[in-house]
């Protein structure tokens, strides 16, 4: 009976013992963690988990603490409520068409023409860069951008005997649209909800503000309709304003069902007001950490640039990489965008202003005042 206690004890001293020692590996790895150090970093665009990971790789005494929400307004509230109470990250994501202003206002970030690199920033586009400025300053560093585009359901406009072609002008995109909604059982324009960002290129082209272009809107003219873009894509819409985002999408959602094109949006090309995205740097010391100039000297290479844009079917904010032939052919199926792609270097881009929020939730309330 000694004996095969002795052996039970024998046992489980051994299960112990492997049990502490298969603990090791855990609380060292954990303790890993807590020497390395730490980049908090906050998103609204899955593309950085990515470049995030690979940074660490490459770099593997630093953390890049990613912090994901499901898109920029979710974003822009959780980092005024994180600013309020002390607490911000120290780099973010920040969308180009507003948001940025009450920050820089409060003095909650940095200037980031320091940390710009000498290539990129001579080839960073000035009109998404213009987004980003205020008070001669630049607030954050352009990564990427998009441009407003016409998605064209051809069958429809065969019906009315048109084609892509013809949507050269604002009238003759309204005229279109009319006949289409005359003749069709389907509407004739809808636009999806980046509706003020098209209104606001409109009126860069016809010297309107945007409320008075509103009030005047005649009933077959387009407006905001959320579910605009997924009717588009099931052949019950005939022209939908959307963005160039949204092109690989619209592809894959559309595959074979019908036959579609996309036309430039009919406002000269200089005119076009690009909406994209930027990294901003939150007022945290005196100076960064060599880690944070490292993480942003490294978005701003020309391969992450370029992952950055074809995962997030984006264009890159760099002039050179937009003409290079292996971005072009990821949309080789659509020469006419690649030729938008090359004339979006001509954009003038438009500076930031403070009533930017304002007016895009005016025009957001106008539209549904008018439904």
């Amino acid at each position: 009976m000694k004996k095969y206690f002795a052996f039970i004890s024998a046992i489980i001293l051994f299960l112990c013992l492997f049990f502490l020692y298969s603990l090791k590996p855990e609380k060292a790895n954990e303790q890993q963690m807590k020497n390395k150090r730490q980049i908090v970093f906050w998103v609204y665009s899955p593309s950085w988990l990515e470049i995030a990971e690979q940074f660490e790789r490459e770099h593997p005494n630093v953390r890049v603490v990613v912090k994901l929400l499901k898109n920029s307004p979710i974003l822009l509230e959780e980092l005024y409520a994180a600013q309020s109470a002390g607490s911000p990250p120290d780099i973010a994501e920040m969308p180009s068409w507003y948001g940025a202003y009450p920050l820089i206002e409060s003095n909650a970030l940095l200037p980031v023409e320091d940390f710009l690199t000498e290539e990129y920033r001579e080839e960073m586009p000035k009109a998404i860069a213009k987004r980003f400025q205020l008070y001669d300053t630049l607030w954050a560093i352009p990564i990427s951008y998009e441009i407003p585009l016409l998605y064209v359901n051809e069958a429809y406009l065969s019906k009315v005997m048109h084609s892509a072609d013809d949507l050269d002008s604002l009238d003759h995109l309204l005229q279109i649209g009319k006949e289409l909604t005359d003749t069709t059982a389907i509407w004739g324009i809808n636009a999806d909800n980046m509706y003020p960002w098209y209104v606001m290129n409109l009126n860069e082209d016809t010297n309107e503000k945007s409320a008075d272009y509103l009030e005047h809107d005649p009933e077959y003219l387009f407006h905001m309709n959320h579910m605009a873009l997924t009717q588009f894509v099931n052949g019950e819409g005939g022209i939908l304003l959307s963005s160039s985002g949204k092109m690989q999408l619209i592809e894959k959602l559309i595959g074979s069902k019908f036959k579609w094109s996309i036309a430039p949006f009919p406002i000269a090309s200089e005119k076009v007001i690009p909406n994209g995205n930027g990294l901003v740097i939150f007022r945290k010391g005196e100076r960064l950490s060599d880690d944070m100039e490292q993480f942003l000297s490294y978005v701003q290479t020309e391969e992450q640039l370029r992952n950055f844009a074809i995962h997030a079917s984006m264009i890159p904010a760099h002039a050179k990489l937009i003409n290079e032939p292996d971005f072009l052919d990821v949309y080789r199926h659509f020469p006419g965008y690649q030729a938008v792609l090359s004339k979006s270097l001509q954009m003038k881009g438009k500076l930031l202003q403070k009533e930017d929020g304002e007016h895009w939730n005016s025009i957001v309330e106008a539209n549904e005042n008018k439904e």
